[in-house]
């Protein structure tokens, strides 16, 4: 009974595994596209950053603000220290806590739906070999249910049916290879403006250590 039911399954073919596929690369794209327009407009400029930190530290009003009013990596959290200062509180570790937090949280959000290409990336090529499985069954039993003659002039049938199967797993790849692409780059990006982030953080705190 099971045995029958799983057969059945299988006898729908890879045509419906193509157009999982096709869905799935739509998916990935238009992530990568929101995440592409996502970190252009929070591109950072380093050196206007560490300019418009030291002209905050000096209190100059109009730098705090530019800062704290940014919506990129490094200036969040720089506003999490410079929130503090404005606080009149200098402690170098509080400082520093603050900034970690928020940087944890500004990864998060920069990573926001980047698990969906990995797992997409990762997933295709097996899911584009599921469906040469189907197409491979369905042809076989396709050649079993024949009769002998028949079955004797089966050969170019059973190749093109084959060969058939055979394009769900080159589209798995197809799928596959730039989805792992756009999930490799995004994450480099993401780790680049972690680690300038730190360094401001870092830039930051030693500011303050001279200062007091």
């Amino acid at each position: 009974m099971l045995t029958e039911k799983l057969l059945n399954f299988y006898l729908m073919g890879a045509e419906w595994v193509l157009w999982l596929l096709i869905l799935l690369s739509i998916f990935w794209v238009s992530i990568w596209i929101e995440r592409t327009f996502f970190y252009f407009h929070t591109k950072e400029n380093i050196p206007l950053l560490k300019k418009d930190l030291k002209e905050a530290l000096e209190g100059k009003e109009k730098s705090i603000q530019t800062l704290t009013e940014k919506d990129t990596f490094g200036s969040k959290v720089l506003s999490a220290g410079l929130n503090l200062i404005q606080r009149n509180i200098k402690d170098p570790s509080r400082l520093e806590q603050a900034m970690l937090s928020e940087m944890l949280l500004q990864k998060n959000r920069y990573e926001k739906r980047l698990p969906i290409l990995a797992t997409i990336g990762n997933n295709a090529p097996f899911l584009g070999l599921f469906g040469t499985v189907l197409g491979i069954v369905q042809a076989f039993f396709q050649l079993g249910k024949m009769g002998a003659a028949e079955q004797a002039s089966s050969n170019q049938m059973v190749m093109a049916a084959i060969g058939e199967a055979l394009v769900a797993t080159g589209v798995g790849i197809l799928v596959a290879i730039p989805a792992v692409a756009a999930y490799n780059w995004s994450k480099t990006l993401v780790s680049t403006r972690s680690r300038e982030a730190e360094s401001l953080m870092r830039h930051f705190l030693s500011e303050i250590s001279k200062g007091s």
